[in-house]
């Protein structure tokens, strides 16, 4: 595939991790706050109460880190680049695992109490 082809999917994976990363804020707040989950990221775990500060964190500073990983990313070619969507590929995993793990919650936080 040609490079350009190859850094424009990369572009689009980091976009992707950085969606995932801010629904798995969103649904841990709510989780949170629901009192019967807790956040298990103890970096997070200071943050999780301020809601400016979590968006902060989860949603600013982490699109810069996106942009400037985009940035990197111009300046990687062939086995380099390869690397790079090999691990871009595991943070897709990872947040994607995330994120259903939060929709198992959800469900079992909603359906707990049904008859």
């Amino acid at each position: 595939m040609e490079p350009v082809l190859k850094r424009i999917r990369l572009y689009k994976k980091l976009w992707l991790i950085y969606a995932l990363n801010v629904v798995d804020w969103i649904c841990t707040v709510v989780l949170v706050h629901s009192g019967r989950f807790y956040e298990a990221n103890p970096l997070m775990r200071s943050s999780i109460g301020d809601v400016s500060a979590g968006f902060f964190v989860k949603c600013v500073l982490s699109a810069v880190v996106v942009m400037l990983l985009g940035a990197l990313i111009r300046m990687l070619s062939g086995n380099e680049l390869r690397i790079a969507d090999c691990f871009i590929a595991f943070c897709l995993v990872f947040y994607l695992t995330i994120d259903l793990d939060h929709v198992i919650n959800f469900i079992l936080l909603f359906f707990q109490n049904s008859p």
